[in-house]
């Protein structure tokens, strides 16, 4: 499946249009106290991504609306401590702006973001070990630099490099079935890296083709515990500690106004 880029940037134009496809590879890890895995989820997630931007002198504003979704493997253990293997279906959702400007006496550009994020995961049922739904929701805010390594009219090849801090994060952890509800969990704060190299090229007065590929990583440490019950029977949950690699490719079709 491919997924499909809707985006306006600011250039020489008023309006940019850009169509593409991409491509997620998706590599979440879960430790113990220890460092040691408990779970590791992998594979590729294709998405959609639509964005409106406003340049404005050497300030440009944009806003996009992301949707990610498919199934990744799934490597871990019961609480028997027996291996167990499964699918993941994976649906992640990204509301963002971002604003860049570019001073005057350079062509490098300094960017800021911020942006919402719900993952949606859900481990499958497998071998008679139940399935289990997560939702994850928290705040990004990202800042960094883009730095030209090639700028003329027909081609430019950018590469973007930021430090983001993941705030305010929280886990609903779907026990209904067992009787115990949806509880909530508290995340907290983290920091990761995130960076994007661009290759543009024009194909015509009014049209370009770009080829990118992004990557980012962040942390969740382990959440306080919780004690939930179903009306006579208690249970402690706990969310530990948790690592996210993503690296993304893509390809546009660029349309200029």
């Amino acid at each position: 499946m491919l997924a499909c880029i809707v985006t306006i940037s600011a250039t020489s134009h008023a309006v940019d249009i850009r169509i593409a496809a991409e491509m997620m590879h998706f590599d979440y890890e879960e430790t113990d106290i220890s460092g040691n895995t408990l779970n590791q989820e992998t594979g590729f997630i294709p998405g959609i991504t639509l964005a409106v931007a406003q340049p404005y002198r050497s300030i440009d504003n944009t806003f996009e609306f992301s949707v990610y979704d498919g199934q990744v493997d799934y490597a871990g253990s019961t609480q028997a401590g027996q291996p167990h293997h499964t699918t993941t279906e994976q649906s992640i959702y990204r509301v963002l702006y971002k604003l860049s400007w570019s001073p005057l006496s350079t062509e490098a550009a300094f960017y800021g973001k911020t942006y919402w994020q719900q993952w949606d995961r859900d481990i499958q049922p497998s071998n008679g070990v139940s399935g289990l739904f997560e939702r994850y929701q928290w705040w990004t805010v990202e800042a960094g630099a883009q730095l030209p390594f090639i700028k003329e009219d027909n081609q430019n090849l950018l590469l973007e490099l930021g430090l983001l801090a993941s705030l305010n994060g929280t886990i609903m952890i779907d026990l209904t079935n067992a009787g115990f509800g949806s509880p909530t969990l508290d995340l907290g704060n983290s920091i990761g890296f995130s960076s994007e190299l661009k290759y543009e090229f024009r194909q015509a007065s009014n049209s370009s083709l770009q080829f990118g590929i992004q990557f980012k990583t962040w942390e969740f440490a382990r959440s306080d515990s919780k004690t939930i019950s179903d009306g006579s029977n208690f249970i402690t949950i706990t969310e530990p500690d948790s690592k996210t690699f993503q690296t993304t490719l893509s390809a546009s079709y660029i349309h200029h106004f």
